[in-house]
């Protein structure tokens, strides 16, 4: 049966489980848009291509499947840049179709020709440029497996308008063989390392787990929580890794790093052995690395080898799939008896709650836990960048799998609106709420007609203060006050344009916001909650650039 080449690409991807695809049209996309009349794919049209790559990550992140956005060549496809760096920053596994030239055009500055394989070689996985209708398939299934193995990431396809549109027979698709996705069990070394740091792991009397994104990514939830509980070992998360482990199992010592809880940076600085599971110790985390955990054993395991001791030294480690080595490292580790520590880390945590609370978060905290009340237990959030990422990630309870959806490594404001529509598509079932500033939402505004247009029953709570907080909470700070370009004034309604969009919306001031959470929790369509903040409500602590986060506890600076 002879087909296009569009028609063997939306085939392959449904084989691979592809079921919905974010994107936006162009002339050389067009072949592939023909195609999804008749396909099972279901395509959803963004308003920016950005939002299509930010969809497709927040769909990833919610499912663990991999996530898929098209664009069109040029402007199209130079759009998605920001949205396939900040996949790969955070190993989210994803496709971005781009729409290319004719071959014979290809190197001729043709109209909206781009070598965008040039231009996201730093930030992709691998990338592919077809170059004929029969490799088509090979191709497509090549990057699925690339995008979701190991440390899974974002891989490219580029696709020539004449080879999308040209005609084969199915039989002379090429086909290739792919490694086997089964993880293999631990070798004799790497079982020789994992009894070494179950050894110190039993033995360390203030032991502290840092929990990472790369747990998620293994799909290991049962296995770390395993681990804890039987070890009774108390835990911090990274950014990422929220929603790897429940915290409210009573382990839980919050989110490390400049931004991080008191009580996680103090025990971390206590302690006497750390285990990083999936976690690189990016400098959000340790900050100055010479201070980080000064009398702490570090082991580290993870699936990438070039993540090892690439910011922190460690002592001892094991690369493998995180699955693998959890489950063989719970059959190791000790059932102890950890009272002196546990109630030390208790005690640091009754004072920290006396002087004012672990959150630091004021009214916005609050507000967030009482959103977090009214939701169904089994609702995403979905933070987006600047003071209300960390008001969000210190105060809403991740007690589910995948709970929690940021941009950790890139920081990408405007991310969080995009991303939990791709959530909604991936997790119809879940509630799905968003916690955006207002810098942040006017980023990707466009996206209130998408959500309208296809009727996403998605929540978006929308931080109003009239400013950049994070940039201004840092002028005053760190610059003595003078305050320039982080002004974003108050003359826009924000839920009036909501309502223009089709969205139903209201305004409420953050200390007086029960009654609006109730009609936003109990609608069952869109909604948007503005809530009016006082620019003054910042986030504390917050870690001044050169300066390290244990300094900064412990009364020394830099």
């Amino acid at each position: 049966m002879e087909r296009s080449g569009a028609e063997i690409l939306l085939q392959t991807l449904r084989e691979t489980g592809v079921q919905h695809i974010f994107g936006y049209p162009g002339a050389n996309t067009l072949p592939v848009h023909d195609c999804l009349n008749e396909s099972s794919i279901r395509h959803f049209l963004v308003r920016h291509e950005q939002a299509a790559a930010h969809a497709a990550d927040g769909y990833a992140r919610a499912t663990g499947k991999v996530g898929v956005c098209m664009a069109t060549s040029g402007p199209g496809a130079t759009n998605l840049v920001t949205g396939i760096a900040t996949a790969y920053m955070d190993s989210t596994p994803m496709i971005a179709l781009t729409g290319q030239v004719t071959t014979n055009l290809l190197g001729s500055d043709a109209f909206q020709e781009t070598d965008i394989i040039g231009i996201t070689m730093p930030i992709t996985k691998h990338s592919f440029l077809l170059h004929n209708v029969d490799e088509i398939a090979a191709t497509v299934r090549e990057a699925v497996h690339i995008a979701t193995t190991g440390r899974p990431g974002p891989v490219l396809i580029d696709m020539p308008r004449d080879i999308t549109g040209a005609r084969t027979q199915e039989d002379e698709q090429r086909s290739i063989e792919l490694p086997s996705t089964d993880h293999p069990p631990l070798t004799g070394p790497d079982i020789r390392q994992l009894e070494q740091i179950s050894r110190y792991l039993n033995e360390a009397e203030k032991p502290v787990l840092i929990v990472g994104g790369g747990v998620k990514l293994a799909f290991a939830f049962t296995q770390m929580a395993d681990v804890i509980m039987k070890g009774r070992l108390p835990f911090v998360t990274t950014m990422m890794g929220i929603g790897s482990v429940p915290t409210t199992n009573g382990y839980n010592l919050g989110f490390i790093g400049t931004h991080g809880n008191d009580l996680a940076n103090r025990m971390v600085h206590q302690s006497d052995f750390i285990l990083a599971i999936g976690a690189r110790f990016s400098d959000r985390s340790t900050s100055i690395v010479e201070e980080f955990a000064p009398m702490a054993k570090i082991a580290q395991i993870d699936v990438d080898p070039t993540s090892i001791g690439k910011n922190i030294k460690a002592d001892m480690s094991v690369v493998c799939d995180l699955k693998v080595a959890l489950e063989e490292l719970i059959t190791l580790i000790d059932e102890k008896d950890r009272t002196e520590w546990l109630s030390r880390i208790q005690n640091e945590r009754t004072k920290l709650q006396q002087n004012g609370g672990v959150g630091g978060c004021g009214p916005a905290g609050d507000f967030i836990e009482q959103v977090q009340s009214a939701m169904p237990k089994e609702t995403i959030a979905v933070a987006d960048v600047g003071l209300n990422q960390i008001w969000t990630v210190r105060s809403w309870k991740v007690g589910i799998e995948r709970g929690l959806i940021t941009s950790g490594g890139m920081g990408t404001m405007g991310f969080s609106v995009p991303a939990a529509m791709g959530a909604k598509v991936g997790a119809p079932d879940r509630g799905v709420v968003v916690f955006t500033g207002d810098g942040g939402f006017f980023m990707n505004i466009q996206e209130l007609a998408t959500i309208s247009c296809y009727d996403l029953p998605v929540k978006i709570v929308v931080f109003n203060n009239g400013n950049l907080g994070m940039i201004r909470q840092m002028q005053d700070l760190f610059y003595k006050s003078r305050f320039r370009d982080s002004q974003l004034g108050g003359k826009v309604d924000i839920s009036a344009i909501a309502k223009g969009f089709g969205i139903t919306a209201e305004t409420v001031d953050v200390t007086n916001a029960g009654e609006g959470i109730d009609k936003m929790c109990n609608n069952e369509g869109p909604f948007l909650l503005e809530v009016l903040v006082d620019q003054d409500n910042y986030v504390y602590p917050i870690i001044p650039p050169g300066r390290s986060n244990m300094g900064m506890i412990y009364g020394r600076s830099d």
